[in-house]
This record gives C-alpha cells, sequence and structure tokens, in this order.
C-alpha cells in the first residue's frame, strides 16, 4: 500500500457507516498531493466505473426514498470519513439528473465538499467563496423542508456555520490556523423512518 502526505484524520473512526456494503478507497484524493483517482494510472478508481455518466438514462430516486438510494448513502459515508472529493464524485450523478429542491440540496453539498478540501490545503479564499454558496444552497431548501433526505438541515447548517465561520474569521495568507480556534470537522447524521431499518455496523471498510 501506498501512503499520502497530508491525508486528512477522520473526525471519528468508529462512526455509524450507512452503506457498509462499499468499501472504502485506500486513499483520500487532495488535488496536488495525491494521484488523481480516474484519470492517473496510479488512482485508486483508473479504469473502473466509479460513477455512472450523467449522460447515461438511469433513472434518479426520488428525495424520498433516500434510503433506498445506496449511491447517497455512501457518499455521506464518504463525507462523514473525510474523503470529501470521492464523496463529491457519489453525489455528482444523481446532482446531475436531478431537478429543483433535490438539485440544490446535492449541489449545497458538493459545494460543502469543496469547501472542506480547501480549509484542508489552507485555502481560506476558496473556503469562503465554496461555503458561503453551499451553505445558500442548503438554506433555499431548508426553508420549505426542514428535514430532507434524512438530514436535519438546520442543525448541519448550525455546524456548518460554526466551522467554517471560525476559518473565514482566523484564516489569513494561506497560512495553518491554530487548531484550538477550530471546532470539530461538521458530520452528516441521518435519521431513518420509524418503518425503516437502519443499517448496523458489522464493520467499517
Amino acid at each position: 500500500m501506498t501512503f499520502y502526505p497530508n491525508q486528512p484524520i477522520p473526525l471519528d473512526i468508529n462512526h455509524h457507516r450507512y452503506c457498509r456494503e462499499r468499501k472504502f478507497p485506500p486513499y483520500r484524493h487532495i488535488p496536488g498531493f495525491t494521484p488523481h483517482p480516474v484519470k492517473d494510472p496510479r488512482g485508486h478508481s483508473y479504469k473502473k466505473e466509479h460513477k455512472r455518466s450523467c449522460n447515461t438514462t438511469n433513472l434518479v430516486l426520488p428525495p424520498e426514498k433516500w434510503q433506498n438510494n445506496q449511491q447517497y448513502l455512501y457518499g455521506v459515508d464518504l463525507f462523514n470519513f473525510s474523503y470529501w472529493w470521492e464523496a463529491h464524485e457519489a453525489w455528482e450523478e444523481d446532482w446531475c439528473k436531478s431537478k429543483g429542491n433535490h438539485k440544490k440540496f446535492l449541489q449545497g453539498l458538493i459545494q460543502i465538499c469543496a469547501a472542506m478540501i480547501k480549509q484542508h490545503v489552507c485555502q481560506w479564499r476558496g473556503v469562503k467563496k465554496l461555503s458561503v454558496r453551499g451553505c445558500a444552497r442548503l438554506s433555499e431548501v431548508e426553508s420549505n423542508h426542514p428535514f430532507y433526505m434524512g438530514i436535519s438541515l438546520a442543525s448541519l447548517l448550525h455546524r456548518l456555520d460554526l466551522f467554517f465561520r471560525n476559518i473565514i474569521d482566523h484564516g489569513q495568507y494561506n497560512k495553518p490556523i491554530d487548531s484550538s480556534l477550530l471546532t470539530p470537522l461538521p458530520l452528516i447524521q441521518l435519521v431513518f423512518p420509524k418503518n425503516v431499518k437502519q443499517p448496523t455496523d458489522t464493520n467499517h471498510h
């Protein structure tokens, strides 16, 4: 196994998984530090069908069926374990094909993923731009749907605001921020309908 520098560290390596059938990639892609997962022969998804094309005719499950959408659940797992680039990829196809609030919601999550990568490499301007845009999209959805695709958006937006506000307030000139000034990495918590059995963990990988 190849080890790469500057890998993000998940907040909780024992955090509950929602799609435990899918294994995690061997590394977290950070542009400039790791091989591009798809374009580089060393990439963890090189020549693999890591996601379906936006041009295919595969149907997107409606948002109310989110608990059956394995790609969505896997994206949540990836995000919670700091695979931000990979989470973006997991959600991208549904974003391409969705409409209305569903599209805004996924776009917001994807922009938050990009902001998380920017904060990891201390690119504070990018953090501000992407986090503001991502939170704005999620807020638009929250105004009409406080609870969307298993997520309390008010709760998630609060955690994102605390995390990114400290970065925006203290980040200067692409220099690292004192860790004592940062709040914990925001995680996505899903609440399943009462009549749906929630996945249980047996193995995180």
